[in-house]
């Protein structure tokens, strides 16, 4: 009598995609069924020792995606996680200050050149683990807002993420940075945005005045976007006129609000296509082969036409 047929939904369920930790610099993805499986192929193929590695399970993977994969001459399960699988499971990747991560099912995995890092949790995963930590409960309700109250505070971040979205624009625009003085104090571009980052709002506008004639009804939009700024990220929400704890105080933020929303969307379009024309300057002028620029770095038809604003609100100083 024979043996009994293996089912063959069982060959396509069951494995696992494992996190394996070892020096950090190795660490990788793996499909096994078990942690002691995932480990197994790290061990064999780099010759770590049992005890130099872990393994953390993200996700357990669909019988359809490794019913994709196994059926490939070319694929045997236990073995590493390369990018198209990962793909195929949600997996998100970016590159930051040289540091690789990908992000999958809300947790966050990079390596580390001074040891292993271990995994975060973002998105609704770190919400759910802040919801259940005791301590975090403790002070759940602190900060009980009224309805009101939650829109104006969602008003409010966006404004704040507006004026840091300027702010950036500001800091990587060097073409912005002409002036003899500006020349002086930064020899590279890099030290040039390096510089500027640590600069606040007022200095930048400061910096940017020394080297241009600035169209006047914009000049005075900068003034007053500059004010409002500073008053926005400065106790707006508690001051005696924009108290959001009273009515009164949220009718006179929500005016405040708007208004300045309005006057920030013409300053980061002008200071958006100054961004726009440093980096199209720097493709034209300072990479020698073209071949080398990347493809995300080239200006789209749109952004490309936002350039034509820069000459509109900015004029150099021929004897700055």
């Amino acid at each position: 009598m024979g043996q009994p047929r293996r089912n063959v939904r069982d060959s396509f369920s069951g494995w696992n995609l494992y996190w394996v930790s070892s020096d950090g610099l190795e660490d990788c993805f793996v499909v096994a069924r078990n942690r002691r499986s995932a480990m197994r192929v790290e061990r064999e193929m780099n010759g770590f020792n049992p005890e130099d590695l872990d393994a953390f399970r993200v996700l357990s993977i669909p019988s359809s995606v490794a019913r994709a994969y196994l059926r490939r001459k070319t694929d045997t399960w236990p073995w590493y996680a390369y990018e198209p699988l990962l793909k195929k499971l949600g997996a998100e990747f970016r590159t930051i200050k040289n540091r690789e991560e990908t992000k999958i099912a809300d947790f966050v995995f990079s390596n580390g050149i001074d040891g292993p890092i271990p995994p975060r949790t973002v998105g609704s995963r770190s919400l759910k683990e802040f919801l259940v930590d005791p301590d975090f409960s403790e002070y759940g309700e602190e900060d009980a807002y009224a309805p009101t109250q939650m829109h104006l505070l969602s008003m409010l971040g966006i404004c704040v993420a507006r004026c840091q979205e300027i702010e950036y624009f500001i800091a990587h625009s060097f073409i912005l940075g002409i002036s003899k003085t500006q020349k002086r104090r930064y020899e590279t571009i890099n030290d040039l945005v390096e510089g500027w980052k640590k600069k606040t709002l007022g200095q930048l506008i400061k910096a940017i005045r020394e080297g241009h004639n600035v169209e006047p009804m914009f000049d005075a939009s900068l003034d007053l976007f500059l004010n409002m700024r500073n008053e926005l990220t400065h106790g707006l929400t508690v001051s005696e006129r924009y108290d959001i704890s009273t009515s009164w105080g949220q009718d006179e933020t929500v005016t405040f609000l708007t208004f300045f929303e309005f006057v920030s969307r013409i300053v980061r379009k002008a200071f958006r296509s100054t961004f726009y024309a440093s980096i199209e300057f720097g493709i034209q002028f300072l990479v020698e082969d073209q071949t080398e620029i990347p493809k995300e770095l080239k200006l789209t038809r749109r952004q490309s036409r936002e350039i034509d604003l820069y000459a509109a609100f900015f004029t150099p100083k021929l004897d700055a």
